[in-house]
């Protein structure tokens, strides 16, 4: 009976545990994703959306071509949250945005910059009291078609602008954009990795760049961003984002032909907290586009920023080397600085390890005040760049140039310099 009995109370244990665990991965893991889902606007489709929440287990997840004219709030089977926002000037579009029960106390706002972008505040609330809250700012956004761009920049141009307002959010904050962008980057090529572009597409793309991919990969190079689904090995139709069809001209018969044109974009510091990224085509809604999914993990936040470096003491002893009366001087103060701590009668009943650190801190009090601290020097810039050491090289130049050179005006002061120099 004994035995049944620890043996209930382990897999007790062990239940409650693997509850702890479950609980610690949702808290600290977030997933985001991305879908043009073609149409939101009947109920029966945002219950087929809800329901591939559940079965993805998404935090938040943004909406394209809802094609709904009137903004919407209202609550999913799941207890999620649906937000749909109207259209002013189109009725093809519309953008909106899901959010997990779990997260919708940390909503803050939202805000619609036109018909193309909107985005969302969130707050996370630390685990730990001491520790800083979490600020977030997801970004939903539809780019005009590639043939739309090439015909009128104007409409692209506009398109990066309002991107780049709602992106302008305070250092700390963390940046994720999401969306339908109908810009193909392609894969990554040697030239790209020859001018560092490495640090903003990974080398798991697809397809050829076109003219909105080089737009947008310009975008990403100035603002430091980083297209998260193009940094993960998976099969070809994990990494394809859309589906088209194409009528072949000997057959006239139509084919399938795949694209990645949606992407998850977040801070190029940030790709420490990605896990995974990839799209999914077994959703129970239907569209030609695929479900594009990145799970990051925030328990790795702190891996972002630097520690400060604590500055260490270092003291002039060149004073020390060259001075025999600040030798002399130091050695009076230690040996009274030693006699004041050693005939202190608390001292003996110190252990070993606090006898040794009070004499120590004598030590350095002796060092202070008879030879001082070294200032902090400065270190000269330096930069692996070939034309920055150039034109310092340059400028070092025409420095020692503007220098007036002294010379001797007459024989008689080069007889009497080189009499100087031979007989000193």
């Amino acid at each position: 009976m004994a035995v049944k009995v620890s043996t209930f109370n382990a897999s007790r244990k062990i239940a409650v545990l693997l509850v702890i665990a479950t609980l610690f991965i949702i808290a600290t893991t977030l997933n985001f994703g991305t879908w043009n889902v073609c149409g939101l606007s009947t109920t029966d489709r945002q219950h087929f959306v809800a329901e591939d929440v559940d079965r993805y287990n998404l935090d938040i997840l943004a909406l394209q071509e809802t094609k709904t004219r009137k903004y919407l709030e209202t609550t999913l089977p799941g207890h999620h949250r649906l937000f749909l926002f109207d259209q002013k000037h189109d009725r093809h579009g519309g953008l909106g945005f899901i959010v997990n029960k779990r997260f919708i106390d940390c909503i803050v706002s939202h805000h619609q910059i036109s018909d193309r972008v909107v985005y969302m505040d969130f707050k996370l609330q630390p685990r730990k009291v001491y520790q800083p809250p979490c600020h977030i700012r997801i970004v939903n956004s539809y780019s005009p078609t590639n043939p739309k761009s090439v015909q009128n920049p104007r409409l692209a141009d506009q398109f990066y602008d309002e991107l780049l307002e709602a992106i302008s959010v305070p250092a700390r904050f963390e940046v994720w954009m999401l969306g339908d962008f109908n810009a193909k980057l392609g894969k990554r090529t040697l030239v790209d990795e020859e001018n560092g572009l490495q640090a903003n597409i990974g080398r798991h793309g697809a397809g050829r760049r076109n003219e909105n991919g080089e737009r947008l990969l310009h975008f990403l190079t100035a603002n430091g961003l980083f297209a998260a689904n193009t940094s993960f090995s998976h099969s070809s139709r994990h990494i394809t984002t859309r589906t088209g069809w194409i009528r072949d001209r000997a057959t006239r018969k139509s084919k399938p032909y795949f694209s990645q044109i949606d992407y998850i974009l977040c801070k190029s510091r940030s790709k420490t907290l990605l896990t995974d990224a990839r799209s999914y085509s077994g959703t129970k809604h239907r569209s030609d586009h695929k479900l594009v999914v990145a799970k990051a993990d925030f328990s790795q936040r702190f891996k972002l920023y630097r520690e400060k470096r604590k500055l260490q003491k270092t003291y002039n002893t060149t004073t020390l080397i060259g001075s025999i009366a600040a030798q002399q001087q130091y050695q009076q103060d230690l040996h009274q600085n030693i006699q004041q701590a050693v005939s202190d009668p608390a001292f003996s009943s110190n252990s070993t390890v606090q006898q040794f650190d009070l004499l120590f801190d004598r030590v350095k009090e002796a060092a202070v005040t008879t030879v001082g601290l070294r200032e902090p020097q400065r270190k000269r810039n330096h930069s692996s760049d070939s034309q920055v050491s150039a034109n310092t090289l340059l400028h070092d130049n025409d420095s020692l140039q503007e220098k007036p050179t002294e010379w001797p005006s007459n024989d008689n002061d080069n007889d009497k310099l080189f009499c100087e120099q031979t007989n000193p």
